[in-house]
């Protein structure tokens, strides 16, 4: 029997189901879901700190400011999906030959996606952190204190979005294989490009 995503076993996944797009464009649905989640909750849990200490004119506008920058986000992140499937493309035709489609390898793509709600649960669970771990007696002692506290955790998240990236490495590496009917070795270097050249932006 197929398997229901290739998030497990992906060779065997597209090469039993194939690439149907929408299945794709529902995992990508659900990844930026969580992310828009994670981005409603960080917003929810900063203004109700704001409340607390007694800004809620703040309050209103910090709300009224994150979540018009979320839809904002949100939409990025499935121009995202394009441009990513865009350079795999594109790198798979240079490096791997003529057979595959781009709507093939938006499925590819889009796929790849699911592993970055990882990512998306690891950044809001060191923001809530960040948050609660800066006062608000100032807004100059809050910014500090805040980015102070990311930035310690600036060796654990580039370890934890790697390992992503390795699983992201996966999917791509297996997906690419079965579409460009492509050697292991090859397909493995477009997806290693693909995969950690993101990892190596999202870092800053």
């Amino acid at each position: 029997m197929a398997p229901r995503t290739p998030l497990s076993r992906p060779r065997r996944y597209f090469q039993q189901r194939g690439f149907d797009l929408w299945p794709a464009v529902a995992a990508v649905g659900v990844a930026a879901v969580a992310l828009a989640a994670a981005l409603y909750g960080f917003a929810a849990l900063f203004v109700r700190r704001l409340r607390q200490a007694g800004h809620g004119d703040a309050a209103n506008e910090v709300w009224s400011l994150l979540s018009s920058e979320i839809v904002g986000l949100v939409f990025a992140f499935f121009v995202g999906w394009v441009v990513v499937a865009a350079v795999m493309h594109a790198l798979g035709r240079l490096v791997i030959g003529h057979d595959g489609e781009f709507r093939e390898t938006l499925v590819v793509a889009g796929w790849g996606t699911v592993p970055s709600i990882l990512n998306t649960v690891f950044a809001f669970a060191v923001l809530a952190f960040a948050l609660q771990s800066a006062p608000l007696d100032t807004p100059e002692a809050f910014v500090r204190q805040f980015r102070s506290t990311i930035g310690s955790t600036g060796l654990l998240r580039g370890a934890f979005t790697f390992v992503v990236a390795g699983w992201q490495t996966y999917v791509y590496t297996e997906g690419l294989y079965v579409e460009f009917d492509a050697d292991e070795g090859s397909a493995l270097l477009v997806a290693v490009v693909v995969a950690y050249g993101g990892w190596l932006l999202s870092l800053f």
